[in-house]
């Protein structure tokens, strides 16, 4: 099937460069089953969720996946992973013996906090990004400028018996997003130009030099990504060090998500007429969140049934979207005396079932991205997929939430999430 792929950039480098869910259990680290020759194991594809404050296999449920991946990967394939943090020694520990067994292993991750196992595997697979084998800890964004690497992608080039298979969400390898958050991870199987778009995008990220264009875009039947650091270097007028200035309104690709969608549905589509809209949200906050709030509750007020379940939100956000009398539940447990909180959603999910773009979908969009400013100075990955089984998924899990693993917006417990 063709891809069309298009760079959101108005620079003249063309880029065919690349990504992707829930079976309990903990990552192994034991005998590595990857040696087999032909290997009929396959990971699942779709969505799949943790729970932190579930049994031990609910809360690892994702690492698991991740696990599986990495121990099923064999001699000569390439594992490529893009994350904000890393602190997990089971996976640090797998990705050691896939390396010992001759895959090559590539890792990138920001610098806002260097762990044990980060600088462990560092030392085993070295730090040259022209090798086959190494970490890269960016300074800043990798792709430029200050800012963080944000995304969290894992590609495979073969894992089993499935080829190029990416896997992205919210979840990042670490302790906290185990036991502490709420969490996604997507898996996409088979996809070449979706995948092949993310290795481009990883070898830049690798070199930790600022690249043009660095907003790319992908352009697929049923799926679509984006990529971004979307905010242009400038100098600024105090000082000399480099500004960051965000696109306008207009131009946030958010906000164009947004403003396609309609709240009449069409037929195929919605609840009695009406465009369904859900969101889950992690620090959906300042300028930026409010007018992303301000558009969601003009949709409301012109028809749209929209719920969000929140977590770390902004008070400006809350207050708009409260005026616009839409439903909201907050995630956010155990706060302390410093209002900061342990337990939190950590998903930056969008959720539409109605009228986007004058056609019936049934969609999500899901990736790193949170709803604030800060979003444009980061390496990021959005994925958008329009599939009635993926939105039937993510339905389910904003139901649990809402009904069991949040509160109302005026309570702050200082509480674990019940069980």
């Amino acid at each position: 099937m063709l891809r069309r792929f298009g760079l959101a950039l108005a620079v003249g480098l063309s880029i065919l460069i690349p990504v992707t869910a829930a079976q309990p259990g903990v990552a192994a680290s034991g005998t590595s089953v990857a040696s087999r020759s032909a290997s009929p194991w396959r990971p699942a594809a779709g969505a799949a969720f943790n729970n932190p404050v579930g049994s031990p296999a609910e809360r690892a449920n994702l690492m698991h996946r991740l696990g599986l991946a990495i121990r099923h990967t064999h001699k000569g394939q390439t594992i490529r992973i893009a994350t904000y943090s890393f602190d997990r020694k089971d996976i640090a520990n797998l990705l050691i013996k896939a390396h010992h067994r001759g895959v090559h292993v590539q890792m990138v991750v920001n610098d806002n906090w260097t762990s044990r196992a980060t600088t462990h595997l560092r030392h085993v697979l070295g730090h040259n990004p022209h090798k086959k084998h190494f970490v890269v800890i960016c300074q800043g964004s990798c792709r430029g400028g200050p800012g963080n690497l944000h995304m969290k992608v894992f590609a495979f080039t073969k894992t089993g018996a499935a080829s190029d298979v990416l896997m992205t969400g919210s979840t990042n390898p670490t302790n906290r997003a185990v036991n502490l958050q709420w969490n996604d991870l997507f898996t996409e199987i088979g996809n070449k130009d979706l995948f092949s778009t993310f290795v481009g995008v990883f070898n830049q990220l690798k070199l930790d030099k600022k690249v043009t264009p660095r907003w790319v875009e992908y352009n697929g039947t049923g799926m679509d990504a984006t990529f971004y650091r979307k905010s242009a270097q400038q100098r600024s007028s105090v000082r000399s060090q480099p500004a960051m200035k965000a696109p306008a309104p207009e131009d946030d690709p958010v906000n164009q998500r947004l403003k396609r969608v309609r709240c009449q549905a069409v037929k195929g589509a919605g609840i009695k007429g009406h465009t369904v809209v859900r969101i889950m949200m992690y620090a959906w906050q300042n300028d930026r969140g409010k007018y992303l709030a301000d558009r969601v509750a003009a949709m409301q007020r012109h028809g749209c049934d929209v719920k969000a379940v929140l977590s770390r939100s902004g008070a400006g956000v809350r207050k708009i979207l409260a005026a616009a009398h839409i439903p909201m539940r907050s995630a956010d447990w155990q706060y302390n005396d410093e209002g900061g909180v342990n337990f939190y959603s950590h998903l930056k999910v969008l959720a539409i079932n109605g009228t986007y773009a004058r056609k019936p979908t049934h969609s999500i969009w899901t990736g790193s991205e949170n709803w604030s400013r800060m979003s444009f100075r980061n390496d990021e990955m959005i994925l958008h997929i329009a599939s009635t089984k993926t939105y039937r998924q993510y339905i389910a899990q904003f139901n649990h939430l809402w009904k069991s693993e949040t509160h109302p917006m005026d309570v702050h417990p200082t509480t674990k999430p019940p069980r």
